[in-house]
């Protein structure tokens, strides 16, 4: 393992932010037993048709709350770059140092072969997805979790996944919380 930091970098439109998402975070922080938590709130998302308002999903993860181990990091509008797998290639270069895993809900494991070079993905850094309210199955039956089988450690090991060799991956299976992004927003409108 490098010297620096253990780092997790959470990812995602947050439109809007809630306790779910703030329950994935705290969950990777405290089971991998990383030092600080990213949020990398997404300027466009290429997967979805609408997320714009980028500085009112930006405050709703200011709303949260941050505790002082998280904090909302720009990478992504600094390097100019709009895929995960070149922004995360441009944060090792910035942060050689740092032990970077990526955070997401077990929901994105699923789609995650329509992500641009998904597998380069797997191979730049540790991958822990957490679990979230219907996808437990579907997530650990997704081409992705076929496809990394061997390479996906137990959950009881989560602690060393930042100083492993990639690709390397766990599913942590915490309290899971059922808010969604999606009923927030039907629910403002109805």
């Amino acid at each position: 393992m490098k010297s620096g930091p253990k780092i997790g970098l959470f990812g995602g439109s947050f439109n809007p932010a809630h306790a779910g998402h703030m329950s994935v975070a705290q969950t990777g922080l405290r089971q991998v037993g990383l030092d600080q938590v990213w949020w990398l709130v997404s300027p466009g998302n290429p997967l979805k048709a609408s997320t714009n308002n980028y500085a009112e999903r930006k405050q709703s993860v200011i709303d949260l709350g941050l505790p002082p181990q998280m904090k909302i990091n720009e990478m992504e509008q600094d390097f100019g770059t709009r895929y995960t797998a070149d922004m995360l290639a441009r944060a090792k270069l910035r942060w050689p140092r740092h032990n970077f895993v990526w955070l997401m809900g077990a929901d994105n494991l699923r789609q995650f072969p329509k992500w641009k070079n998904w597998q380069g993905i797997f191979d730049t850094l540790p991958i822990v997805v957490i679990g979230r309210p219907g996808e437990a199955v579907k997530a650990r039956l997704s081409k992705a979790a076929r496809m990394y089988s061997q390479s996906r450690i137990n959950e009881a090991q989560a602690h060393i996944l930042p100083g492993l060799c990639t690709p390397c991956w766990t599913y942590l299976t915490p309290p899971l919380n059922s808010l969604s992004s999606t009923a927030i927003r039907r629910a403002r409108k109805g």
